[in-house]
């Protein structure tokens, strides 16, 4: 019976895709056995439904498309699995964020672009997955079937680029002021303090607002890209930091040997 597979019966709490892939690395099973498994899963929980049924199946979908480990291996079957979880990955790019992050890389979802049919899908998710709302609109204004087609739509894609696109500009600065983030975003300064809220609560970001000043504070922030231009943002991060140290750890120094000093005459 599909009300088997709902989370909170036995079924159900064993077909989460932690259990799943743990229980397949220890029987030490095969790639295709994998995808078989795999893909019934995630046709079981779409059958069995509940509130939380889309994200669920759509993380079996991803380890479904991550078992086609070369182009070699991508057939058919393979490419109708990496549409559905690059379809689910952009109507919700948030619940999922680390396990979708880098599907791009995925071989099947690289031969999406390659395919005058999916090609359009494959440009579609990478905005989603390291592009900003500017570049959503002008790819949305040239391709709207791409949008409808895939049973998407632009007020729902738009709200999440919103949300994505504010974790791209703390990724790029420590100090955001609202202006900036109204422009990006699209939206009023009246708007901004909401959006933040949104990230917040979403787990993308977490940050202050200096209301006074109108600035966001960014302590911590979700990496939607790491590349060589974020590998060198880190080396000068941990630069500045070891510099700092160094700085603290020669007064520290400084003041000990004064103090004994001090206390020798």
């Amino acid at each position: 019976k599909p009300d088997l597979l709902k989370p909170g019966r036995p079924l159900g709490d064993a077909l989460e895709s932690d259990s799943v892939t743990k229980m397949l690395e220890g029987w030490g099973v095969d790639r295709a056995e994998k995808r078989a498994v795999y893909r019934a899963a995630a046709e079981g929980i779409e059958r069995a439904g509940g509130e939380d049924a889309v994200s669920r199946k759509q993380k079996f979908l991803v380890l479904l498309v991550g078992t086609y480990e070369n182009a070699g291996e991508v057939d058919v079957e393979a490419l109708g699995a990496a549409k559905e979880a690059a379809i689910g990955a952009v109507r919700d790019p948030v619940t999922l964020f680390d396990e979708q992050r880098g599907m791009l890389s995925l071989p099947a979802v690289v031969a999406l672009g390659g395919s005058p049919a999916t090609k359009t899908l494959y440009e579609l998710l990478r905005i989603f997955q390291e592009g900003k709302l500017d570049d959503f609109e002008s790819f949305a204004s040239a391709n709207p079937a791409a949008i409808t087609d895939n049973g998407l739509t632009r007020d729902e894609c738009i709200r999440h680029m919103r949300l994505l696109s504010l974790c791209s500009l703390a990724a790029e600065h420590e100090e955001i002021p609202y202006s900036a983030i109204a422009s990006t975003l699209r939206v009023d300064d009246a708007e901004v303090e909401s959006w933040v809220i949104a990230a917040v609560s979403s787990g993308l970001l977490a940050a202050k607002m200096d209301q006074l000043q109108k600035v966001v504070l960014v302590e911590r922030c979700v990496v939607r890209r790491f590349g060589p231009e974020q590998w060198r943002d880190l080396q000068s991060r941990l630069h500045a930091w070891k510099k700092n140290v160094s700085g603290i750890l020669q007064g520290l120094e400084q003041g000990q040997a004064a103090v004994q000093q001090a206390s020798t005459q």
